[in-house]
């Protein structure tokens, strides 16, 4: 027996660097060790387990098909894969998930970008387009299970005269749908990239989720190679695989995963890897997110600006001094307000200008937020002046005057009207710094009660006709064995039989809450900016 350990240093997670995966999809280490296989292989069958929604697993074949020319996804198509992880996450799991080739060699830590790396990420597209997989139990006809797509479209051109590489994937319905329900895994791709060799990055994403349940796993050898690592064949003889997986541990261990490892017994090949004592698994830092992570917003406002139109340094000088939430609230708000402004016509350098005018005076200060205050009520005052019909010649003159001239706004906006409009904008910003307090919880569990009854009616009523007669009749026959359901009249007796299936679905078929809440949680750490339920009428 033999311990290896390594000094505790203390690694600061950031929720930037997080890919998100298919609880599934992430369960099957779909690219092979080509360097030991030595030729291209377009199949492979590896057994595992499934997860179902109410939390039970199935132990199944997993079959993955690739294309038949280029063979399975490779380490490095690996890595581009977490890379698009990294920007689903980011883009709230778009099902559509546009990039760039600078955005993947940047999450991919490569500084020069060129035409071999261009033709590596195309290459990495023509083997994911027709990668599909299925789960075949021992009890089901393979001839019945249906294949399941990863991608359902891909898109990847470069204009060699500009040097811009662009790319979209749209994920399959299937699988989108499984994440944004919360049946998801989670890796940091910053801790991924660092390491080298497909063993090692495997064994990575099987820690992650391994280490959510115990610090401490104990596992056959054998088994977590062939389920667990890609190595189809591992060795006869323990000694020789542990020659493959040292190196892939001490990886983990540089990196503050793997705290240390050791064989339990030679003879039936049971190995221990202990959790690193400074290693949070990245699902259990998402779930105790109770802030924004400063180095993401920073970046998501950033981008913001730019997109509104500020020039990237400047946008990058307004963020850099931001740490809080208001002042990431602020930012996001100008960046808003400045895309409405030139919606409603404003000359672009003069909305820039007045944009500007609250930033530089510190967008969460009073003096800021005022004149955010009024950027915004001027922009609702006219979309009223529209909506109840009346003809502006010159909105856009009309907006920059009640922005720049108080005596013009206290003929416009009664003083009851802009104290409205005010508590409505301080709600806002309330309800965005107190979103783990009791009575946002309270808040979460009826909204998910509520999106869980409305996908469970939709399931049962999309069932077809048969079906839904035979579970009508099951329910029915249970019920009546209660004496006061047999009291009830025949149309509360179909409505509580409708309701009890309903039940019965959300239970079997739908995330439980703490999936759903984690995805909430991911959806505010991307997207914070609460939108107001009602605009105040003016008086």
């Amino acid at each position: 027996m033999f311990l290896r350990t390594v000094p505790k240093i203390q690694s600061k997670p950031s929720l930037l660097n997080l890919s998100v995966e298919e609880e599934n999809l992430a369960a099957i280490p779909f690219a092979v060790l080509e360097r030991r296989v030595g030729k291209h292989i377009g199949k492979i069958e590896i057994s595992g387990t499934k997860a179902f929604p109410d939390g039970k697993e199935l132990r199944v074949t997993w079959q993955v098909q690739g294309n038949n020319e280029l063979g399975l996804p490779t380490e490095q198509d690996l890595d581009i894969f977490v890379a698009l992880g990294v920007l689903t996450f980011r883009q709230n799991f778009a099902k559509t998930v546009s990039f760039t080739g600078r955005e993947i060699a940047r999450i991919l830590d490569i500084g020069t970008v060129h035409g071999k790396f261009y033709k590596r990420l195309k290459m990495a597209m023509d083997r994911f387009i027709p990668l599909r997989f299925r789960a075949v139990a021992e009890n089901e006809e393979q001839e019945e299970v249906k294949w399941c797509n990863v991608f359902q479209e891909a898109s990847f051109s470069l204009d060699r005269t500009s040097g811009r590489c662009v790319g979209s994937v749209t994920w399959t319905d299937k699988l989108i749908q499984s994440m944004d329900s919360g049946f998801f895994r989670l890796l940091d791709a910053r801790r991924y990239m660092e390491l080298d060799g497909l063993t090692a990055k495997h064994l990575y994403r099987f820690l992650t989720v391994a280490f959510e349940k115990s610090n401490l796993v104990i596992i056959d050898a054998r088994k977590l190679s062939m389920e667990h690592l890609g190595i189809l064949n591992p060795p006869k003889y323990l000694s020789r695989l542990m020659q493959t997986l040292e190196p892939a541990f001490e990886q983990l261990m540089r990196i503050q995963v793997l705290g240390s490892y050791h064989i339990v017994s030679s003879e039936n090949w049971r190995i221990a890897l202990h959790r690193h004592a400074s290693y949070v698994p990245e699902r259990k830092t998402l779930a105790l997110y109770n802030g924004r992570d400063a180095e993401a917003s920073r970046l998501i406002c950033e981008k913001l600006l730019q997109d509104a139109g500020f020039l990237q340094r400047v946008a990058a000088e307004y963020c850099a001094a931001a740490t809080t939430l208001r002042d990431f609230y602020a930012l996001e708000r100008a960046a808003k307000l400045l895309t409405a402004l030139r919606d409603e016509d404003v000359l672009p350098h003069v909305a820039l200008s007045v944009v500007r005018n609250a930033l530089d005076a510190g967008a969460a200060t009073e003096e800021g937020r005022d004149l955010l205050d009024w950027c915004e009520i001027a922009i609702e005052i006219c979309r009223q002046k529209r909506r109840s019909g009346q003809a502006l010649k010159n909105s856009a003159g009309l907006l920059i005057k009640m922005i720049k001239d108080p005596a013009l706004r206290s003929r416009i906006v009664s003083p009851e009207a802009e104290k409205a409009f005010r508590e409505t904008f301080r709600r806002r910003e309330q309800m965005a710094e107190r979103q783990q307090d009791e009575l946002e919880e309270h808040a979460l569990i009826l909204e998910f009660e509520e999106a869980r009854e409305r996908v469970a009616e939709s399931i049962f009523n999309d069932l077809a006709d048969a079906k839904k007669a035979r579970l009508r009749k099951e329910k029915a026959e249970q019920l009546r064995q209660q004496e006061r359901f047999q009291r009830l009249a025949a149309a509360a007796q179909h409505a509580e039989i409708d309701a009890a299936i309903c039940q019965d679905i959300a239970r079997s078929e739908l995330p439980p809450y703490e999936k759903w809440r984690l995805r909430k949680q991911a959806q505010q750490a991307v997207l914070p900016f609460v939108e107001a339920e009602s605009e105040p009428q003016s008086a």
